[in-house]
């Protein structure tokens, strides 16, 4: 069975408020357990302060526990405290014959207990007394473990006693069953109340989860019914989903890709139509112009030779330069780095093309330091060079009477290499300039088909540029034409 995220998500509440329970009936039942045994020690400690502070005093006294033993006069005075009883009262079966102190055994651990019936009064308890090191003194050692004993400290007897000192650890005996038995009934009723806790807040999860996980999920769901929608084609479908958190900014985020879907869609479509009107125009004039001869209504001169020769050399450019940014987009193209002198670049660039820029009657001026170096590839390079060239030969308005002119300056800025190429008029509107490096755009009013181009030069340049690590920008140039901004790191 698929688990969905809303299954899931239910889950981890469910798993997190039980473990939530779980942990504060653990630390509820130790917190309890502790301070309980504080109060029982606290308490017997109040309920016994007279024979405490004898015991403190007589420890002081003969500073030890040496008077601890059955018939001393000591530790019976602190019995009948124990018990309430007068000093000509005893308990019934108490022995009275007891050896002398000077005929009792001592061991190494202090003085040791002697076998005999305990003092008892009816139906209270024994008091019993260990050393700081456990051994038991007045006592069984079975009542280690079934009494409660709480400290004893050498200033207990002063009138404003310190813990510090231990000397002795008093207890009563079967005291600890008590504790004992409470804490079973203690924790008895804690399992029934943790159960009840447990299903109540297990209930009121359920309750709160069932509808917490869908308000969760719903926008996942639409998420994944767009992404669907997209897959199909429709690049119209939109998600509304208006909360700031990260599945908002995820179906923001996959609105932008519907719209750059649908806008590379259009882009794919305009180019592909563009490319077909451009192919199909030299091939129409090139067969109009063929059938013509073979109809014998054009002569098959030079000159007409010469008129299919350069469609036939337009076709060539135009497929050339689509297999260029074909190479481009596909990662093709090969770069090969070093360091090469700018400015013997762009001097060759001029020099290649003198007389075609004598032609138009250019004018240029070249701006760039002669020992200026940079890490780039020649050749992709100088094709830069010359698609810009040319570009501005087609585009540029020259003439004899009034040439025209291009101005090419090279500046370093920081860690930047900024080439500026800018040509005098005709401009281009300011609205159009972000659109002069999309593939076979045109501004029809200054630059049409009649002078040559393909629309893809400037495309090359910018994938060039790209694979340099660089930008390439259009603006408007200080002599009236287009400025063509190259930054290279």
């Amino acid at each position: 069975m698929k688990m969905t995220i809303r299954v899931k998500l239910l889950l981890i509440i469910l798993i997190a408020n039980t473990t939530l329970v779980l942990a504060i009936y653990i630390a509820n039942k130790l917190a309890f357990e502790k301070s309980f045994t504080a109060y029982l020690e606290n308490t017997s400690r109040a309920q016994l302060k007279e024979v405490v502070t004898q015991v403190a005093e007589t420890y002081a006294r003969h500073g030890s526990l040496n008077w601890v033993y059955r018939g001393s006069e000591d530790w019976d005075s602190i019995v009948r405290s124990f018990y309430g009883l007068s000093e000509d009262e005893r308990p019934r079966d108490r022995l009275h014959s007891r050896p002398p102190p000077r005929h009792r055994e001592r061991g190494e651990g202090g003085p040791r207990r002697r076998d005999g019936p305990p003092p008892r009064l009816d139906n209270k308890k024994r008091l019993l007394i260990k050393d700081t090191q456990g051994n038991i003194i007045m006592g069984t050692p079975k009542s280690k473990q079934t009494s409660l004993w709480f400290p004893v400290y050498q200033s207990d007897h002063l009138a404003q006693p310190k813990r510090e000192q231990i000397i002795a650890y008093l207890g009563v005996e079967q005291s600890g069953l008590v504790r004992n038995d409470f804490d079973q009934l203690f924790a008895e009723q804690q399992r029934k109340q943790f159960i009840i806790i447990a299903l109540v807040a297990l209930l009121v999860t359920l309750v709160i989860a069932v509808p917490f996980s869908k308000y969760m999920v719903n926008p996942i769901v639409l998420l994944r019914r767009n992404a669907k929608t997209l897959t199909q084609g429709n690049y119209d479908a939109r998600v509304d989903i208006a909360s700031k958190d990260e599945l908002g900014l995820l179906a923001r985020d996959m609105n932008r890709l519907a719209d750059t879907l649908a806008q590379n869609q259009i882009a794919r479509q305009q180019w592909i139509a563009d490319i077909s009107h451009e192919l199909r125009t030299p091939i129409a004039v090139i067969r109009a112009e063929l059938e013509g001869m073979i109809d014998g209504i054009i002569a098959s001169n030079p000159e007409q030779l010469m008129s299919l020769n350069e469609e036939i050399q337009r076709l060539t450019r135009l497929v050339d330069d689509l297999h260029q940014l074909s190479l481009s987009d596909r990662g093709a193209l090969t770069y090969n780095m070093d360091k090469e002198n700018l400015y013997d670049l762009l001097s060759r660039t001029f020099a290649k093309s003198s007389h075609q820029i004598e032609k138009h009657h250019l004018a240029y001026s070249l701006q760039c330091d002669e020992h200026f170096t940079l890490e780039c590839d020649e050749q992709r390079l100088g094709q830069l060079f010359d698609n810009l060239l040319q570009n501005t030969l087609r585009y540029t308005d020259s003439s004899v009477e009034q040439p025209g002119n291009l101005d090419v300056k090279v500046i370093q800025r920081q860690d930047k290499t900024i080439i500026y190429w800018q040509d005098s008029a005709p401009s281009v509107p300011q609205e159009q300039l972000n659109k002069l490096f999309d593939r076979l755009y045109r501004v029809e009013e200054a630059r049409s088909r009649k002078t040559g181009g393909s629309g893809l030069g400037l495309a090359i340049c910018q994938s060039i540029v790209a694979a340099h690590n660089g930008k390439i920008t259009a603006d408007l140039s200080e002599l009236g034409g287009l400025a063509i901004i190259i930054e290279l790191k």
